[in-house]
Order: C-alpha cells, then structure tokens, then sequence
C-alpha cells in the first residue's frame, strides 16, 4: 500500500481513500525547502557586490550617519557576526519605534505558539492518535481520528488552559507596550522637537483659526498656529510648474547629450566651438504641438517660457485672497511643550460628538500629512469613510470566489472521483496530485493575497483620513478582515467542506457528523501554508530580487538624467505595517483557531514565524528605512486583533463538541467563549485612556489639588497621588480604595518596568545627532502645505566637454530658473556619471529634525 492509500470508500480522500495529508506535506516540503536553499546560497553569494542593495543602511547618505547600522565584518561572510552580535534593541535606538515593535511582535506570536506546542502536543497528539477513529496518516493524530466522547475531556482542558493563557499574555504585553511607548514618545530628545508639542485639530471654526484667537481656543501656553488655507486653485499650478521645469529638464539633457556625443566625435574638441557659440550645429530637441501633426518648435524654449509662466502664476495665487482662510478648516497647533500638548490633544475637540470620527491628532510630522483631506467637513470624511468600508466589504465578499476555487483544489481527490469532466486526474502520478493539492493552492492563495493591500491603501487615503499613519492604520485594519475572511475562513470551508458538500445535500440530517470528521482536514491546507511562508517566502523575502532586478533595469536602462538615476540609487525600501501586520497576526490566529483540532499547525506555525522573525530582522537592521511610523499604534492593534484566533478557535470547539453530543464540554466551551469576551471587553475599556492619553500617566500638578482633596490622599506622598490619579485613568475608583490600589499597582508594575527599561536604553545613544535643527524659517512654514511654500526645482544636468550646460545654465538663470551641472558629467565612453557622495549632490539636503 502507498503512502496516499487509506480506507476505502470514506469521503474527503484520495482516489478511493481517506487522507492526502502525508504526500501533500512532502510534495510541497521538498520544492519548498530546495528553493529555500537556493535563495539563500545566491544571497550569501551576491550579498556584498549589491551593497546598495542589501545593506544600504551601512552607508548609504539617505540613513543619517547616526542610524547607520555598522559595517565591521562587510567583507566575505563576517557580516553575518554583526547581524548576530546587533540586539534588537539598535533597531529602537536608530530606526523607529514601529521597527523595533514589530520585530517584537514577531517574537510574541513565536512565543504563543511554542506555549501551544508544550502544553497541546504531548496531550493532544496521543489522545487524538488513541481517539478510535479510522484516520490514517496525518489525520490520525487530528481531531477527525476522535471517535470516544470521553477523549473530549484534554481538548476542553487544553483550550481552557491555552486560551486563557494567551489572553493574560496579551495584558502583559499591551501594559508593557503602553510603558515602552510612554518612554520612547516622552524622552527628553523628543519632548523637544517641534512635532512633539504639535497637534492637529480637524473642523476648527473660523474664529478659531484666527492668530489673535489662538490663546483663547487653545489656551495660555499655545505659541503658534498654522491654518490649513484653501488650495483649490494652486494645487493644480504647483504641479503643472514642477512637470514643466522636469520637462525642461528632460530636454536640457538630451540637448547636452547630444553636444557630448558630436564633440567626441570629433578629433579636435575646438572645433565643436563656431561662431563663438558651443551649442552651433547641434540638433535641438523640438516637439510638436498637437503630436504628430503640429507644427515644430523648440522644446527646450517652450518649456522655459511654461516653466517661467506657471511660476508666475503660483506667485500671483500665492498672493491672492484665493489662498485665504475657509469657513471651517484645519489647524496645527504648537504648544510651549510636550506636556501642554498632551492636555490639549486630550482636552479640546470641536466635532459634534454624534460623529463617530477623530478630531485631532498628536505628534504629526509634516511629510505625513495628506493635505487634500485635512479641510473636509466631518460629514464629508465621515460619508467618504463609509464608502471605503462599503468597497472593502463589497471586495473581500467577492473576493470569496476564486479564493473558494482555490481551496478547492486542496481537496481535487475527491472531486476528480466526484465529477466526470475530472477523470483524468486519477490517472496522474501520486507525487504529481499530491504537489498539486499540496503545493499550489497555498502558493496560488499567497500570490493572489498579496496585491490587495496596495489597493486597501491607495482606498485607505482617498476615505479622508488626514496622515499617511492613520490611513496605513485603517489599511491595516481592512487587510485583517480580508486575511481572516478569505486566507481563512473561505480557504478552510473550500478545502474541508468541499468534500462532503454534495454528501451534505444528499443526506442534510448528516451534516454535523460529516463537518465535524471533515473540517478537521483542512488543517492540511495550513500545514504547507506555513511551510511556504515559513521557508520560501523568508528566503524570498531577504533575496527580494524582484526589487534588485527593478533597480539595476531603471539604472542601467530606464533612468536617463542624473536627477532620475540618484532618486534611484537614494530610495530605500519601505516597511509597511498596515499590511504586514494583519499578515502574521492571521497567521497566528490559523495556529490558535487549530491548536485543539489540529495540534501539530502550532508546530508548523513556529517554524514558519521563526523563519520570518530572522529575515525581518534582516530587513530592518541593514535594508528598510521606516517611512511610516504609527509611533506603536500598529502594534497596539495587532495585540487587540489576536482573540479573534481564540473565538474562532473557541465557536469550532463549540460545533465539534455539540456535533458529538458532548453536552458537559459543549457548556464550557460556551462558558469559556463568554469569559474570553469579557476579559476582551474589560481589558480594553481599562488600558484605552493609558493607550490613548500616553503622556498623562505621570503625575501632573494640576491633579495634586483635586487628589488630596477628593480621595482624601496627603498632598505630600507623590507615591499615593500617582497611583489616585492612575486609578481614576484607569476607571478604578469605583472598586473602592483598597481593592482600586492593589489593581493599579499591579498594572503600574508592567508599565514601569518596561518604561524604565527603555528609558535605559534611550538615556545613552551611542553617537551623537548630526541631524541639522530646522531654522526659525523652516518652523515658521514647517506646517504650511507645500504648495505655498515649494520652491521650484533647481534643474540638475550634466556637464560636457563643449560648454553646452554652461550656455544653458545661464539661459536659465537669466529668465530665473536655478540649474547646475555640477557632480555629473560623461565617461570616456559617453556615458553619465553622477556623484555618489550625497554632499556632493546639489539637488539633494539634509532632512531637518522636527
């Protein structure tokens, strides 16, 4: 008998058999761990030639010297001592805080899983094996091989214990994520920025965005304000100006190039000079208007005089009452320090309290601000959110139909035998079906799943919201709803319940005994889910040649002017975490949704996250630059996401247990369901002011007088005010003084161990900033939108040997248009060469520290 033969005549099997799992595992275990292999092995091998590449955060001028992660061992395989040696606490210190959490997070659902594995595999694996069931195989040791009630007994004790476990994990972690936070935003090198003690309020009246109103709205220690103006008609100018000065740009380059090409051509360089002029007898670029059939003229001299009139143009609308104030706006509003920020960000609100929106935001920096949203009236966000929750639901309910397709072909066995037009199926190799069934329905779902996010994003911030951070924030929350609903629980019904659907229909009285013996299987799906995802896709993901592909084509082929081919060399790749996140936290919640029906996922799981944990590590040590920063948020949600695992997890038990008639289990599985949702639902109510209001969890003067006098607590004891004024935080004062104290003191103990912790790490950088201060006029416009504030671009062209970019140069300047060939220039062979050196680069400055 071969590996896939099992009983015959049982659904859901191969062929004439039971279960597929073994040779579906081994299909899809050997092609995945041997392209696992070769990944890495071409990595190690190309690693140090394609530094800009894979270690940009080593060298590269768009790290600030301070954040670049050292380099000791950068020749032959010696990197990999520092990557090693590094703690992951460097990632805090010069990356971001969302960079260090996540890697954090990593490790947290790694450490759920390996809890799993040590209480649910040494109990659940003999029990089920022992179970009295006919599976075989993989199967046997799954929840479908349980045939005696009495067994249920260690799956209802092993969900009490794992499920509550993970829920006082998630406490734990979330009080040690509020005091992580509160150290990282409150230090003394952050209190001091200008963002720091910034907030945004949204639906601000008129008066209130008047300057000689601004202490009266705002209060006595607000310094200034940066109203959001109306952009209606300047938008539109600023970005015809900067297409046309590129396209000017374009043409001044092609002109030059053109010069250094015809001047090597010939043997004496002065001979190129005629007439006194450098440029005489070579072709100037033209274009024609309307293309094809217009007339000709010359390009460069029609995209001056464009250039010139829409700078013009933007001065005029600069000016004009247009760019006035509008009846009800925005504003930023700067505050004397961090702590008055706090006060205020918690304080003051101008929205009607009907409308389930946010109307203010603390700590935005200004390239997070997505302008055209930041005047919308609150109906107009609230309507253009509910149309972007509408799609989103429209699409993942969609969505269900080829991913249901997918997760069929998991169990194509079964309906090879079911449907005529599938016979000749049976006829293909074992180890051919099972790659199919194994290998390629989890790889078709991964590759399918991975485009959605781009698209929830790009949604995400046409549905108003104000900052990039809170749309990847909303994109995080949709793309957990889309994994969940689709990489989950379509996925599992196709690929369990296709089996017995048409039994189902047939004999609908058997539909419990047949989905309780079935569902179980589809825990195969998963299996080699993780395995891709664990092994392929980790390689894969420090490989990334997709990216290192894209960047030698646009550097070698696409790019053409020195601007182009410097944006190119300085991009770094990004980390985004509204679709990463809800990525791994449904891949913990697969384990935890399994943990009791299929132990042996929780395994697959901590290979699969371990796997990922080092090639993010990777990532963020020497690769990703963090352009969005949730300042934790991100972090916070995932935690909050994760129970939906243990409901899952908890409502499956429920439907096996009662589908056996296991009446006492059935009831403590519904126990057990009710007492997860209230631990949910106090744990939030209790932590949300700590997670909204960071900065006010340390005692505050003005709450000294109140404390002493209403809770009876002596002015002078600042111990017995912090922990008044925590209780009253947290919604404890009603339990009364004795049992409020003891819970807060218990909370305050997560919370200050981790805030001091970090405090440490923070207190002694090591090195020093050489990050620039803004100058009293970068913040006097630090808020303005760009569109009143951008300069147009210097234009950047190369230098040749005939003097033609110096003749060009000063052609534009005369008119007022800035150019400069320094740092770029052509080879011996005609080729461009640009400087490296980003000081060296005269369109490229030094981001300043707001």
């Amino acid at each position: 008998m071969s590996i896939l033969e099992t009983r015959g005549g049982g659904y859901g099997g191969h062929r004439s058999s039971g279960s597929t799992s073994g040779a579906a595992i081994l299909a899809a275990f050997v092609p995945t761990l041997v392209s696992a292999l070769v990944y890495l092995a071409i990595f190690v091998a190309i690693r140090n030639k394609f530094q800009k590449h894979y270690a940009p955060r080593t060298f590269l001028g768009t790290v600030p010297e301070k954040d670049r992660t050292p380099a000791h061992h950068s020749s032959g395989a010696g990197w990999f001592h520092d990557f090693r040696k590094l703690p992951t606490r460097f990632v805090l210190n010069h990356s971001s805080l969302d960079a260090y959490l996540y890697l954090r997070f990593l490790k947290f659902t790694i450490a759920i899983c390996i809890f799993g594995c040590c209480i649910a595999l040494p109990v659940l694996i003999p029990v089920n094996a022992t179970g009295g069931g006919h599976a075989s195989q993989l199967d046997k040791i799954t929840f479908s091989n349980i045939d005696k009630n009495s067994h249920l007994w260690a799956h209802t004790v092993i969900a009490w214990v794992f499920f509550v476990g993970i829920l006082l994990l998630i406490a734990r972690e979330r009080l040690l994520l509020i005091g992580t936070r509160q150290a990282y935003l409150l230090a003394e090198s952050r209190a001091k920025k200008l963002s720091s003690r910034t907030v945004l309020f949204l639906n601000v009246p008129l008066e209130a965005l008047l300057p000689e109103n601004l202490k009266g709205y705002f209060g006595g220690q607000a310094e200034r304000s940066w109203p959001v103006k109306d952009t209606s008609e300047i938008s539109k100018v600023v970005s015809q100006r900067n297409d046309a000065a590129m396209l000017l740009e374009s043409a001044e380059y092609d002109f030059v190039a053109r010069a250094e090409k015809q001047s090597r051509k010939k043997s004496n360089t002065s001979s190129t000079v005629e007439n006194g002029h450098p440029s005489a007898g070579v072709q100037r670029p033209t274009t024609r208007q309307p293309p094809l059939f217009g007339k000709k003229s010359d390009l460069i001299e029609k995209s001056r005089a464009s250039v010139v009139d829409f700078a013009k143009r933007t001065d005029a609308l600069r000016a004009a009452p247009s760019s006035k104030l509008p009846g009800q706006s925005a504003v930023f509003v700067a505050f004397s320090n961090q702590a008055a920020a706090h006060r205020a960000f918690e304080n003051l609100s101008f929205k009607t309290p009907a409308i389930p929106l946010e109307d203010r935001y603390l700590e935005v920096l200004p390239k997070e601000v997505l302008w055209d949203s930041l005047s919308l009236p609150m109906e107009k966000r609230l309507s253009k959110a509910s149309l972007g929750l509408i799609f989103v639901i429209a699409f993942t309910i969609f969505f269900s139909i080829p991913v249901g397709i997918i997760g069929s072909i998991s169990n194509i066995s079964y309906l090879s035998e079911q449907y005529e037009w599938l016979h000749f199926l049976q006829d293909l190799p074992d180890w051919l079906l099972g790659l199919v069934s194994g290998l390629l329905p989890p790889f078709l779902v991964s590759w399918f799943v991975s485009y959605v996010p781009k698209l929830f994003r790009h949604i995400a911030k046409l549905s108003g919201e104000p900052t990039t951070p809170q749309a990847e924030l909303k994109t995080q929350a949709w793309v957990f709803f889309f994994q969940v609903s689709q990489v989950f629980l379509v996925t599992t019904f196709s690929s369990g319940a296709a089996a017995v659907a048409s039994k189902i229909m047939r004999e609908p009285h058997s539909a419990p005994s047949l989905l309780a013996e079935s569902l179980p299987k589809a825990s195969n799906f998963y299996l080699t889910y993780f395995l891709i995802q664990g092994l392929t896709s980790a390689a894969s993901n420090v490989l990334n040649y997709s990216d290192l592909f894209e960047y030698l084509f646009y550097q070698y082929f696409w790019d053409k002017t020195p601007r182009e081919k410097f944006a190119s060399y300085s991009q770094m790749k990004g980390i985004s975490y509204g679709s990463l996140y809800p990525k791994f936290t449904n891949l913990l919640v697969i384990a935890v949704a399994y943990s009791c029906i299929a132990p042996l996922v929780l395994a697959f799981a901590s290979i699969g996250l371990t796997f990922y944990y080092f090639s993010y590590r990777y990532n963020l040590l020497y690769v990703c630059l963090s352009k969005i920063d949730t300042r934790g948020e991100a972090y916070k949600r995932a935690l909050q996401q994760i129970p939906t695992g243990i409901y899952l997890a908890e409502l499956a038990l429920i439907g096996l247990f009662s589908a056996r008639k296991a009446l006492i289990q059935t009831i403590l599985m519904v126990v057990l369901l009710v007492l997860t949702a209230l631990i949910n639902l106090v744990l939030d109510r209790i932590l949300r002011p700590l997670e909204l209001y960071l900065g006010l969890d340390t005692l505050q003067d003005a709450e000294v007088p109140l404390l002493a006098e209403e809770d009876g607590v002596p002015a002078d004891d600042e111990v017995a005010l912090h922990m008044s004024a925590h209780n009253r935080r947290l919604g404890l004062e009603r339990l009364g003084k004795g049992p409020a104290t003891r819970l807060s003191e218990f909370f305050d103990t997560f919370i200050t161990s981790s805030r001091d912790q970090v405090k440490g790490w923070l207190a002694t950088p090591d090195r020093e900033d050489d990050t620039p201060a803004p100058t009293e006029e970068e913040l006097a416009s630090a808020y303005e939108n760009p569109v009143f504030t951008s300069k147009m671009p210097k234009l950047w062209f190369p230098r040749d040997r005939a003097g033609v970019s110096k003749e060009e140069i000063r052609e534009n300047e005369e008119v007022g248009i800035q150019s400069t060939d320094e740092a770029a220039d052509f080879d011996e062979n005609g080729k461009l060469r640009y400087a490296r050196n980003f000081e060296e680069v005269p369109i490229w400055k030094k981001p300043r520290s707001l």
